[in-house]
């Protein structure tokens, strides 16, 4: 059940950052821009994944008691990880919102001003 209201609120975030992209940016003027657009946001979730493993990874090795020369100390806490993660859903968002806005570019489903309600 909770995974239901977690779903409707991320499809809300969903929507309201495809209305401020809507707001600043016209719709995709081809499919290749759309694709191009979304594809980035993609990568940019996918590093920002990538962080948060690499940090688990630390934290892990720390919990085990493996003592690890790290540059990064202050990005592996918990709360550096929670951060991290939280950031990678933003992405995530972000890449979702792009989608929506890809389909509304090639099908032709945008509201007024390219808004979604």
């Amino acid at each position: 059940m909770a995974m239901i209201e977690l779903r409707k609120e991320i499809e809300a975030a969903a929507v309201a950052e495809l209305n401020r992209a809507n707001a600043k940016f016209p719709l995709f003027s081809s499919p290749h821009e759309g694709y191009a657009v979304t594809l980035e946001e993609v990568e940019e979730a996918q590093e920002a994944m990538e962080t948060v493993k690499s940090s688990m990874k630390v934290l892990w090795d720390r919990v085990k008691g493996v003592e690890i020369a790290c540059f990064l100390d202050d990005e592996t806490t918990p709360m550096a990880i929670y951060n991290q993660a939280i950031n990678a859903a933003c992405e995530m968002v972000q890449a979702a919102a792009m989608l929506m806005k890809y389909e509304m570019s090639v099908g032709g489903k945008a509201g007024a001003n390219g808004k979604v309600v």
